[in-house]
């Protein structure tokens, strides 16, 4: 029996679209090359969200605003700076640390991204009545305002797929 309920449609509905997000930007096969990955975009997004909010951007804030840890921020930091899509420059207020910035080239970079991403989504949006994508609109923001007021409390998931994993090994 499928789970029809609110939270569950969204649930999928949302890994689906995690997929599709993700999709333009990962080679079809193996021998392709894209002109930009995905972490690239992902670490050029942070810095733009970072330099709106931070005097100064930091490999830690890149690695706060991806949720991932340190060293896998300075990995991908150091993946778009080799790709020309950030600079770093010496901090002003501590010498040991380095600013980022985006470069020329990850600013356009961003904006063809956002602007086709948006096409993108007017498109499949273009048939339903204004009401309607202002009503999705706001409800969607309401949606992602939550997520971030209150993210999940992953502290007992571990253990709680250790058990269902021992669970279907026993027996």
């Amino acid at each position: 029996m499928r789970d029809v309920t609110p939270g569950a449609v969204i649930d999928v509905a949302l890994f689906r679209l995690r997929r599709i997000w993700a999709r333009p930007l990962r080679p079809r096969r193996a021998d392709q090359q894209r002109a930009v990955q995905m972490s690239n975009v992902m670490v050029v997004h942070a810095v733009h969200k970072l330099e709106l909010d931070l005097p100064e951007v930091t490999v830690g804030a890149v690695a706060e605003q991806l949720d991932v840890d340190p060293s896998t921020a300075s990995r991908l930091v150091n993946d778009a700076v080799g790709a020309g899509f950030v600079e770093r420059e010496e901090s002003e207020f501590d010498a040991r640390r380095a600013r980022l910035r985006l470069s020329p080239r990850g600013r356009r970079v961003r904006e063809v991204v956002v602007a086709s991403r948006r096409a993108y989504v007017d498109s499949l949006i273009a048939d339903w009545d204004e009401a309607d994508r202002e009503v999705f609109a706001r409800l969607l923001t309401r949606f992602a305002e939550a997520s971030v007021a209150h993210p999940p409390d992953l502290s007992h998931l571990d253990r709680r797929i250790a058990e269902a994993i021992a669970e279907t090994t026993v027996g």
